[in-house]
């Protein structure tokens, strides 16, 4: 299955295993980092596979509805907090949590979405039919949209970063934004240890655009979502890296986990291909050669267009 939508009651503890933890804990991080990795319990047999889209629907007499969207980052396994007989445990990485009681009401849902039976929405996972999906999504983005919480629209650092669960996850390359990498602070604290050069490839920016590229460089969260629980703290030392923007966007397509700066470096040293000339582009400036060869070019085209049309 593509998306599945997970039940839980508010009154229980959220997730399973190691990771369980306090609901209003969970949603903490999400707004600190951008992301919350906790253990799911599921059903013996029931396939999950790494990527899935997950959606939380709360369950209760109370606020019942659409609160969070997460993906699949680890298939079902046996934990050793849940014997076998009881279900699999699969890993699930939730990149937003609405405050408790702001959730996208059932009501709504069973209107704009009635392929899915919202009275019945197993803790355990119920599938999300593919003719469903995308009217699912329509409805979460319009509501994330019309939000009383915009803090939680990573649009708001980033316009090109799509709001969580507005598109399928195969449209996407996954990227794990961590709000850390927007942290102003932390940047300048990360960038005067590290200084301005990329830890992958070592490009200065300054250096290769002159004035307009001094004290620029992007920074990287190196810590996998799985490690960050409600009680972690940033060492913007050891848990920031500069990157520049290529090395960065390469990071990211790790997956589940982003790629490190020795694992790009190692990609860069097999690569070995050959090193961009200055003028990388062919073409991309013209000679004053290039220039008449492509005004001569134009000129018979011309003419050859006069004839077709007499």
């Amino acid at each position: 299955m593509s998306a599945v939508v997970m039940g839980w009651n508010p009154v229980t503890a959220f997730g399973a295993g190691p990771g369980r933890t306090d609901y209003r804990a969970a949603a903490l991080t999400v707004y600190r980092t951008g992301l919350f990795g906790t253990r799911w319990r599921v059903s013996r047999g029931q396939q999950l596979d790494p990527g899935t889209d997950v959606w939380l629907f709360a369950q209760g007499q109370h606020g019942r509805g659409l609160l969070g969207h997460g993906v699949v980052a680890a298939a079902p396994q046996p934990g050793p907090a849940l014997p076998a007989r009881l279900g699999l445990l699969a890993g699930i990485v939730f990149d937003l949590l609405l405050p408790p009681g702001e959730a996208l009401p059932a009501e709504e849902l069973e209107i704009r979405v009635p392929e899915v039976n919202w009275n019945a929405v197993r803790s355990t996972g119920t599938g999300v039919p593919g003719t469903a999906e995308g009217a699912l999504r329509a409805a979460w983005t319009a509501f994330l949209h019309t939000s009383p919480a915009p803090e939680y629209d990573l649009g708001v650092a980033d316009p090109t970063v799509p709001l969580p669960g507005s598109l399928p996850q195969d449209s996407l390359r996954h990227v794990a934004v961590s709000r850390y990498e927007y942290d102003a602070d932390a940047l300048r604290q990360c960038v005067a240890f590290h200084g301005l050069r990329c830890a992958a490839c070592g490009l200065s920016m300054e250096q290769i655009y002159g004035p307009a590229g001094a004290a620029f460089i992007q920074v990287h969260h190196i810590v996998p979502p799985a490690a960050i629980g409600p009680d972690y703290t940033l060492d913007p030392v050891a848990d920031l890296v500069p990157l520049c923007p290529n090395c960065h966007a390469m990071a990211h397509r790790g997956a589940p986990d982003a790629f490190t700066p020795a694992e790009l470096r190692r990609m860069l040293a097999e690569a070995a291909g050959p090193l961009p000339s200055a003028n990388s582009i062919s073409g991309s400036v013209f000679t004053a050669e290039e220039a008449g060869a492509h005004d001569d070019a134009a000129r018979l085209k011309n003419m050859q267009q006069d004839r077709d049309t007499q």
